[in-house]
């Protein structure tokens, strides 16, 4: 007896890990479709009129539902009934009824034609109030636009948090996120908060342990390997899903690139970050962020720019590339995407042409351009900008002479957010060729060029 009271337990926590089973499979469905719309044109609104109330109308009371029947005999003429008393009688007090019949009908009429007055003047009233709303609300959203457009940072947070809250909104789960909008590099860091581990269920068949064993039910636990790559694919298809609303919703096209950190909180670790996503514009159109098959989602997430745990389960944090903030980020805050980003961006603003970046890394980034007369001479150039070491040595600066001469270019440009040691002062006077740009004017220049401060 106890034996089938177990079975019927261990069949009972089977169907209930098939039915979590069931629901990542549809989250997994639902995430790989886009999200809702929410670009400013879907957020318009339109003005319909709403139907006049129909009035009511009651029909006057009629003569012949009041008249008494003549009773007639067979030989009586139609006029004989007239000289009847008893229906006299009946005639006089029909035509009482009918007349106060009347008098109420007049009293109604007059109630109802003042009742369809006041709700004439109300509907237009509120008519009017709902023109009015909706207009003003498009005024708004008008206003919004532009700030949108102009890249205030509330007006950029506020469109992508709420394309993200839409596409975050899925069965059994609500992908929150935070966004912080950085005029600086027009890049959105966004911290999004994933689910758990826990979401994949690690058991999906249950069996009764033999007496020896220690009696009662237990579970069979699925592969390491399995439950490992099911849960990254969920988190695949959430992080993927965010970035195609965000692509989406960025309909005037304020952003040049994404952070995006996925966190999870478990009673074990606490919040951490399990994937830091590094995208520019270029690598997030380069591909279908959102493809049919569930195999290709997590193939997708690694062909970009991302740091991902090797161990989600447990789960074993990653670095973030970067953290929102409200200050100016100084340059070691930026993400390495960022920061190759706005080299590209101060040089070509100085007149840097086709900048081909050769090697993009946490310290900076090695590049090649062509001068177009104006800051630099219509040359082969060598660029070199980094955020690290704080002190540029003479070896590093002898470095950036030798790749000048490797890549056969006329001019080496070594600039730094820090400063030059003297000694690599003296060595670039003596490499013909070589300009250094220290942190004081590399910051001059964003300011000048690109009418922003860079922090730090």
């Amino acid at each position: 007896m106890a034996g089938s009271r177990r079975a019927e337990l261990a069949r009972q926590y089977g169907a209930v890990a098939a039915e979590a089973e069931a629901r990542v499979d549809e989250l997994l469905r639902l995430a790989a479709e886009p999200a809702p719309a929410v670009d400013f044109d879907a957020l318009r609104r339109d003005y319909v009129p709403r139907a006049l109330p129909a009035a009511v109308h009651v029909e006057p009371p009629r003569w012949s539902d009041y008249e008494p029947e003549a009773v007639l005999g067979p030989e009586d003429s139609p006029g004989r009934a007239l000289l009847d008393p008893a229906y006299q009688h009946k005639l006089a007090e029909a035509r009482l009824r009918h007349q106060r019949a009347l008098r109420e009908y007049r009293e109604q009429e007059r109630e109802l034609r003042e009742r369809a007055e006041e709700v004439r003047l109300a509907y237009e009233r509120e008519e009017q109030e709902r023109a009015r709303s909706v207009r003003e609300y498009n005024e708004r959203l008008a206003e919004y636009r532009r700030s949108y457009e102009r890249g205030e940072p509330e007006a950029v947070e506020s469109v992508l948090e709420r394309a993200l809250a839409g596409a975050g909104r899925l069965p059994g789960v609500d992908v929150a996120a935070r966004v912080a909008y950085r005029p600086l590099t027009r890049t959105a860091v966004v911290d999004l908060a994933l689910p758990g581990p826990g979401i994949v269920p690690p058991a999906l068949e249950f069996r009764v342990a033999a007496d020896e064993d220690g009696g009662g039910v237990q579970p069979v636990p699925r592969p390491e390997a399995e439950l490992t790559h099911r849960y990254l694919t969920v988190l695949a298809r959430l992080v993927l899903r965010a970035l195609d609303a965000l692509l989406a919703a960025d309909t005037e096209s304020r952003l040049d690139g994404v952070v995006l950190n996925g966190r999870v909180v478990t009673a074990e670790s606490g919040e951490v970050t399990v994937v830091s996503v590094d995208a520019r514009r270029e690598d997030l159109y380069a591909r279908d962020l959102l493809p049919e098959r569930d195999a290709d989602a997590l193939e997708r997430l690694r062909d970009l720019p991302h740091v991902l745990s090797g161990k989600p389960l447990a789960p074993l944090p990653v670095p973030p590339y970067a953290v929102g903030g409200r200050t100016a980020p100084a340059p070691e805050d930026l993400s390495p995407g960022e920061f190759a980003g706005l080299a590209a961006e101060l040089f070509e603003a100085m007149g840097l042409d086709d900048w081909d970046p050769r090697l993009v890394g946490r310290d900076g980034v090695l590049a090649t351009g062509y001068g177009d007369g104006r800051a630099f001479t219509e040359e082969a150039h060598v660029v070199c900008v980094a955020r690290r070491p704080a002190v540029v040595g003479a070896d590093a600066v002898r470095t950036v002479a030798e790749v000048v001469a490797e890549e056969q270019a006329a001019v080496g440009i070594w600039a730094t957010t820090g400063s030059f040691h003297p000694r690599a002062v003296l060595a670039a006077a003596e490499l013909p060729g070589v300009r250094l740009i220290d942190g004081g004017e590399l910051r001059a220049l964003v300011r000048e060029h690109l009418g922003l401060e860079l922090g730090g």
